[in-house]
């Protein structure tokens, strides 16, 4: 745990390298010890014939110049024994086999002069030859078990087997070892940039590298990042007479990790007295039931619950507009059972991002372009439209009640049974709010992304990413480290497969380890905004596991390429529950009234974001959720993780890393990469459906007698013409697998390349999609087929498929329905071109 004084230290870096010695050796002619031991005549010595004499002993004393010639008849007798006893008998053995070898040579040479030209019958018998020796190879090889197919004959490997690798999934899994590492990362609070976060950043990258894990990116990057600072007299919200005071801590900890604070807030100049205004969940809704009872908001400090179907950063901007003050977030209450025991909390601090994710994730002062560089222009705080521009705090539940008791009876009153209070100038008696907030603002702070990869053996270019966030607003069991403890399985999981098999992907597949996802998804965006042109060419799907366990429901949400693959991967893999035992398919449509539906409304605060919104790189997440939990609060711990039952045995750790662990191999290995075109233009026809619903009942609220008609048959035609394409498409794949059926396994050449075009044309096709305009409305935003609009709610509310048509939705939100049939006109023709251009060879 990081200490009081709240100091952050940077990686240290120190390169190593070898010294050249300071006087190299001298290297002097060999020849010149070679004179001749004749002394200095210029005659050459005379060669000399040993004579083999008696040693007489007594005789003549022996000299060093005697010593050497004997020394050299020895050598040469040992030569000539040897010449004589192995190499002449060796040669005359080898003498017959010579002439015998002489003699079938010219016997050969006359058999081929009776076929024909020799020369032409030689290179049949060498192509005969090495074509048997390919055939022994491939059927008699030490892998037999997962070889398929020939991958083609500049291809690097071949076709495995995936469903006998994937049999092999569950052998490498360990329950025990992914509650040791929830537990593990959850003995340190771990805020982005903080010594915690940098401590697991550090294991995990020698979790990887002991794996085997053999490429691996420490990626260090620059982002704003605030921290809360511990002092009463510069941070505090109180009652203006003093009469009651806020606890801004949890556990009565004053350590940085048990502060309140909102990432990306606002600092306050100087403290603020104001009256205060209570507003409900902040909602357009909630909004208008105060204009409408003529409560004046502006110079209030507004008292906003968390939650509910605005985002946060959302209502900050609607508050700014209207010229609040400050904003004050009251947290919910959290309830569990023990024991059968319900348990309530109402004093723990949720701390959320108020920096305007809407407008554009990653760092807020550099919105839409990569902070990588630390030369990189850096706008100030109030020229960005992503910041905040009123100072934010929260509160507890218990803290924000004894606020709101004083607004009793006193202007309108909610359906929770609050009042919102009075504006400043109907009445002097309403109750004033001093507050002061200061947090230590750090615009270029250091954060870690850990990208371990495994490199693919044909289309290494070609990549699948599967990403967690790390950090975490406390301790983060079930927010963050539950993913984080299936990243690092499947680390181990994939190395295993490698190390039994001596298997390597068709494509590449990359684990990487988000930081500052707290932080407006900093690490997540920051990485890909300064790989923008990269991931838009090789990225063509991404798997989030952002709270990968906290309930019991199995929730699905994915982009429409991959629904039918998904469904093929649940059933593979059966429940351990000994009353259920049924495949994880029908599991689902079991806690989904019989439905196998598969939503793509992708538009939580997870690092899908900007894979979605910036690259559209198709994504999706797999989780088991249900249970509400103390999310980026301290009470979100491995002790609440345990005493809650969220997964006592592991099981649904291990069921999402079967499901993961499947569907990777599939999007990496299979010879043709596995989008369902029919599926996705199926789903735009239900989009489409949608968006007209939206659009009616947008017209609806309006109550006037002349309506604008929207038109929609753009988008019928252009679909149609991607049914055509997704026909053509599936035809040429029947006859790609009935070849490879019907042949000897060997994929020749050419059919090699077009089906690598293939797989260029599908991630190709996803890019058609990526707004061009140098200044989009959103800088983060430029899918304009799949995407968040920014009146979405916060979480899926199953009333639109949210996540579709984004441009349209938002001027049809703003009434601007003549932008917005422009918007459907134009992404019309988008969607017509794409599916010409993908078609073509």
């Amino acid at each position: 745990m990081p200490s009081n004084n709240h100091s952050y230290q940077a990686v240290s870096s120190a390169a190593s390298g070898g010294v050249l010695p300071s006087f190299p050796p001298n290297y002097e002619d060999s020849e010149s010890h070679l004179a001749s031991e004749v002394g200095n005549s210029s005659t050459p010595a005379i060669e000399q014939f040993e004579i083999e004499d008696d040693y007489i002993e007594g005789g003549i004393e022996e000299t060093p110049k005697g010593f050497l010639k004997r020394a050299s008849l020895i050598t040469k007798n040992f030569a000539y024994n040897f010449n004589n006893k192995i190499i002449h008998p060796v040669t005359r053995i080898i003498d017959p086999i010579y002439e015998g070898y002489k003699f079938l040579q010219v016997k050969y040479e006359q058999s081929l002069l009776k076929l024909g030209n020799p020369l032409v019958v030689k290179r049949l018998l060498y192509v005969f030859f090495i074509m048997s020796f390919i055939y022994l190879m491939t059927k008699y090889n030490d892998n037999d078990s997962i070889n398929g197919a020939s991958g083609g004959t500049f291809t690097t490997g071949k076709f495995y087997d995936i469903d006998k690798l994937g049999l092999s999934i569950r052998d490498f899994i360990d329950p025990k070892s992914m509650e040791e590492n929830v537990e593990y990362f959850s003995s340190m609070p771990h805020l982005a940039g903080s010594m915690g976060d940098l401590t697991l950043a550090k294991y995990i990258e020698a979790y990887m590298t002991n794996n085997g894990m053999k490429v691996i990116d420490f990626n260090e990057l620059q982002s704003n990042l605030n921290y809360p600072v511990f002092n009463e007299k510069s941070t505090y919200v109180k009652l203006s007479d003093d009469s009651f005071k806020a606890t801004l801590n949890e556990f009565s900890n004053q350590n940085m990790e048990f502060l309140s604070f909102n990432p990306n807030a606002l600092n306050t100049n100087e403290p603020i007295e104001a009256t205060y205004i209570y507003g409900n969940y902040g909602s357009d809704d909630d909004f208008q039931k105060l204009m409408d009872n003529h409560i004046n908001l502006k110079d209030c400090i507004l008292l906003l619950n968390y939650g509910g179907s605005t985002p946060e950063s959302n209502k900050v901007r609607i508050a700014q507009q209207l010229q609040v003050k400050a904003i004050i977030f009251i947290s919910p209450q959290f309830e569990h059972d023990i024991n059968g025991q319900k348990i309530t909390y109402d004093d723990f601090i949720l701390k959320e991002n108020v920096g305007l994710t809407r407008m554009s994730p990653g760092d807020v002062l550099t919105p839409g372009w990569s902070s990588e560089d630390g030369y990189v222009t850096r706008l100030p705080w109030f020229r960005s439209d992503t910041t905040p521009k009123i100072p934010t705090i929260p509160i507890s539940h218990k803290d924000g009640h004894q606020f709101l008791i004083k607004l009793q009876d006193k202007g309108f009153k909610f359906d929770d049974g609050h009042f919102s209070g009075t504006s400043q100038d109907d009445t002097n008696n309403s109750p004033k709010i001093k507050l002061e907030i200061q947090n230590e603002q750090r615009p270029t702070h250091q954060l870690w992304n850990v990208v371990g990869s495994i490199q693919g053996r044909e289309q290494a270019e070609k990549g699948i990413i599967i990403g967690a966030a790390r950090d975490s607003l406390c301790y983060g069991t079930i927010s963050s480290n539950t993913g984080s403890a299936i990243l690092i399985e499947l680390v181990k999981v994939f190395a295993s497969l490698q190390r039994k098999y001596n298997w390597t992907p068709a494509r590449s597949i990359y684990f990487v380890s988000f930081d500052a996802t707290e932080y407006n998804f900093a690490g997540s965006a920051e990485w890909i905004e300064n790989r923008k042109d990269y991931i838009k060419k090789q990225g063509y799907a991404y798997i989030d596991l952002s709270d990968a366990v906290s309930g019991d429901l199995l929730s699905i949400k994915s982009h429409p390429f991959f629904h039918k693959l998904i469904k093929k991967t649940l059933k593979k893999i059966q429940t351990d529950d000994p009353n259920n035992k049924v495949d994880l398919y029908e599991l689902y449509k079991q806690q989904h009234n019989g439905k196998d539906d598969i939503s793509n409304n992708l538009i939580e605060q997870k690092n899908y974001i900007p894979f979605i919104n910036l690259v559209n790189v198709p994504a999706l997440e797999i989780k088991f959720t249900g249970k509400k939990y103390p999310k980026n609060s301290c009470y979100d711990n491995f002790e609440n993780f345990k005493a809650m039952e969220i997964d006592p045995t592991m099981t649904k750790h291990k069921h999402i890393l079967e499901i993961i662990s499947l569907l990777t191999l599939e999007l990496a290995e299979s010879p043709l990469i596995p989008y369902d075109f029919m599926g996705l233009a199926d789903s735009i026809t239900k989009y489409q459906s949608d968006l007209e619903r939206y659009f009616n009942d947008i017209v609806k609220k309006m109550n006037k007698p002349n309506v604008p008609q929207m038109h929609y048959d753009a988008i019928t035609r252009a679909n149609n013409a991607l049914k055509t394409t997704a026909r053509r498409y599936e035809e040429w794949t029947k006859s790609w697998e009935q070849y490879i059926l019907e042949s000897t396994g060997i994929e020749p050449s050419l059919l090699a390349m077009d089906r690598w075009k293939w797989n260029d044309n599908m991630v190709e096709f996803n890019q058609q999609f990526i707004e061009k305009d140098v200044k989009p409305r959103r800088p983060g935003y430029l899918n304009m087929l799949f995407g968040v609009p920014y009146a979405a709610p916060e979480v899926d509310d199953g009333k639109y498929e949210w996540n579709t048509f984004p441009s349209v939705r938002d001027y049809g939100y703003e009434g601007d329905f003549g932008r917005a049939q422009h918007e459907i006109d134009h992404i019309s023709s988008i969607l017509m071109n794409a599916a010409d251009r993908y078609i073509e060879l």
